[in-house]
């Protein structure tokens, strides 16, 4: 897991993770600055976005702590009637992993307002056609270099 002191490495550590949606085998992968077309393809939608519940501040919380923060997460999800489906995030090396969920067609203000509560540091947002990109929920680091597909969101 990427120091949470350092945001642009940070950042960039989201950057470089892989994304899944297990479900879909080969048509679940994406990746931010990438364009997701074959997940596109399977779940058709207007826009998209990865939130996770896990590990909030990019601290290592215990497996209780992250299954009871994902369960409030998809209750909130419930609560939005909001269509999502199982996913996950994997640093580049594949040794750290978090569970969260592709939502689909959930609005902006909503997937910040979840993120901040859930105390995320980053989550995923795009619609078809576009690159994935990058929501961070920080001011942008003055010494951090500019960064293709992040959205500084503070």
């Amino acid at each position: 897991m990427a120091n949470p002191d350092d945001l642009a490495a940070l950042a960039a550590a989201f950057r470089k993770a892989r994304y899944q949606v297990p479900a879909l085998g080969d048509a679940g992968a994406f990746a931010v600055g990438a364009v997701a077309s074959k997940l596109e393809t399977a779940l058709p939608a207007g826009c998209y976005a990865f939130i996770t519940a896990w590990d909030s501040d990019s601290e290592t919380d215990s497996h209780m702590e992250n299954a009871s923060a994902d369960g409030e997460l998809s209750a909130r999800l419930d609560q939005l009637n909001a269509t999502r489906i199982r996913a996950h995030a994997e640093d580049a090396q594949g040794g750290h992993r978090e569970a969260g969920w592709l939502v689909l067609d959930l609005p902006l203000p909503e997937l910040d307002r979840l993120a901040r509560h859930f105390d995320q540091d980053g989550t995923l947002a795009w619609t078809p056609g576009e690159a994935v990109r990058l929501r961070m929920y920080h001011p942008c680091p003055p010494d951090a270099a500019p960064a293709l597909w992040t959205d500084w969101v503070e």
